[in-house]
């Protein structure tokens, strides 16, 4: 993947230097695969308890909470309590910065939840996350959504990624490349970040990508948050599942510096 960046230190602070980098190359690429994001630890607590909570739901539950989006894959608003209500996971210390560069500093969680692609599952239809706001060009304006994955396992490629075809958030010809791609796939020129645990990717939201096939033996959970502007709300993919799932009870744990980004 061009766009690739280590920091430092797990939810720490990271010199301007970097976060400066960092955007450079997000803005550029429309995706940014960040490795030493979250400590270990929060990712395997992560993962405990999805596997808890979401991996015991059998298909037909997940079919009738309309999840499917894909061949034995799923999406899943994930309740924002226990080890997902952590301030290390929607507003890491390391990519706030990037974040408000990107977005500005009133940004908005727009969407939090879970896509997990089981053993067996096919490719998933390579696609863009929304429509085009302002009509199909698009060329020189900023982001106004960008989604963060959390891989919840180490990927590989057995298990699969994300294909993300860098460089496509931008022009109108991304639709004459979009529908090449989704008329014939072809994968020989998308970046595929074979993440780890504690790392994490950033994808713009208008960039063309597309989840690979699972042929391992074990299911490929990812959580992700989308990140926006304060004026952007997504009609378009949560038409039956709520955006964000968060209590009364559950905001109030929310430290009050980031009680906006629920709002």
């Amino acid at each position: 993947m061009q766009s690739k960046l280590r920091l430092p230190q797990p939810n720490s602070p990271v010199p301007a230097e970097t976060t400066r980098q960092a955007t450079d190359l997000f803005q550029t690429h429309g995706a940014l695969w960040l490795e030493n994001v979250f400590a270990k630890s929060t990712i395997e607590k992560l993962l405990a308890a999805y596997q808890k909570k979401y991996m015991n739901l059998s298909k037909k539950e997940l079919r009738q909470r309309d999840a499917a989006v894909g061949d034995q894959r799923f999406m899943i608003t994930v309740d924002v309590k226990g080890a997902f209500n952590h301030p290390e996971v929607y507003a890491n210390e390391a990519l706030m910065p990037i974040l408000e560069n990107l977005l500005s500093d009133a940004l908005r969680i727009a969407s939090f939840g879970s896509v997990v692609a089981l053993p067996d599952a096919d490719q998933q239809a390579i696609h863009l996350d929304h429509p085009p706001l302002f009509g199909v060009d698009e060329e020189g304006l900023p982001a106004y959504a960008l989604t963060m994955v959390i891989p919840l396992v180490d990927l590989s490629p057995a298990t699969g990624t994300t294909a993300i075809w860098e460089g496509s958030h931008r022009g109108g010809q991304r639709f004459d490349l979009l529908r090449r791609l989704m008329d014939s796939p072809d994968y020989s020129d998308a970046s595929l970040p074979m993440a780890k645990q504690g790392d994490a990717y950033l994808m713009d939201y208008r960039v063309i990508h597309g989840g690979m096939a699972n042929r391992s033996d074990q299911a490929r959970p990812i959580l992700y948050i989308v990140y926006s502007r304060p004026w952007f709300r997504d009609g378009f993919n949560f038409k039956s599942q709520n955006a964000v799932s968060i209590s009364k009870k559950q905001l109030k744990k929310v430290p009050p510096q980031y009680r906006s980004l629920f709002e």
